[in-house]
This record gives C-alpha cells, structure tokens and sequence, in this order.
C-alpha cells in the first residue's frame, strides 16, 4: 500500500512538472503594448516617426517624467510638464506653447504619459501623441539624448 501511494505521488509529481513546463507563460517580463489592452486616446508614435518629426521640427516634446530633470537624461529642447506640478509646469512654458502645436509626450510609463496627454487635451489641445517606448525606444531608433550636467535646464 505504501509502495501504491509512492508511486502515484512520484507520477503526479511528474504530471504537474511537465504541465508546468509546457504552459503558456501568462505574463511577460516587459509589459508589451501588443499584450495588453490599454486604451489611449492619442496616437502612439513609434520612436522612429517621433524622431522622423523631431528632426522635421514640426513638433514640441514634452518629458512628462518626475522627479525634476537634473541629473536625467532628456530629449534635446524638450519642455517639462510632470504630473504632479502640471499647472505649474504649463504655466511656465505657455509662452512657448499653443493649443495648435502638434505635441510628443514621452516619460516612464504609457498610463502615466497618457494621463498628462488628457489634461492636455481638457485644456483645449487637440494634436497631443504618445512616445511608445520612452526614452529607451528613443535612444534605440539613434535619437539625440541629452545628458545631464548637474543643473537644471
């Protein structure tokens, strides 16, 4: 009876390892746009028509990153509108900045740069787009990167 129960444990401990081998994997270690569903409002560029548009100068970029960008790396010419000082930030640049300008928003996360594109978009922009990737996809697709200096910009 002993030597029963030994084996059915032995053949179900084989069974559950080979069904674990075999599964599917459920979650990817980079969050992939293509495997989640996530939807945004504003188009989501690819760091190449980003920089096909950066190097047209037909578009402002926005880092929407936190903290502050001393000591972060930076799209040359790229203006800071950070989620948590928003209306500070934009009242900053509104010299520079018009509701008609078409915008690039880029940072660390897809949810978080879309949220800073729809307040954009409640105050009257209408051409706001998305930077898939970040500054990695950026740095990827041969964009300039600014590094930092030790101040503020």
């Amino acid at each position: 009876m002993l030597r029963e129960a030994g084996v059915i444990l032995t053949v179900t401990l084989i069974l559950a390892l080979a069904a674990w081998l075999l599964r599917d994997p459920r979650l990817p270690l980079v969050a992939d746009v293509g495997v989640y569903e996530f939807e945004i409002e504003h188009p989501l560029l690819t760091a190449e028509e980003a920089l096909r548009f950066y190097e047209e100068g037909s578009h402002l970029f926005i880092d929407t990153r936190e903290p502050a960008l001393e000591g972060m790396p930076h799209l040359p010419g790229a203006m800071q509108v950070r989620p948590a000082r928003f209306d500070d930030d934009l009242r900053a640049i509104i010299d520079f900045i018009f509701p008609e300008d078409p915008l690039i928003l880029y940072g660390d996360g897809l949810q978080a740069t879309a949220a800073v594109a729809g307040r954009f978009t409640e105050r009257g922009y209408e051409q706001v787009s998305l930077l898939g990737g970040g500054l990695r996809a950026w740095r990827k697709a041969g964009g300039p990167v600014e590094e930092p200096t030790g101040g503020t910009r």
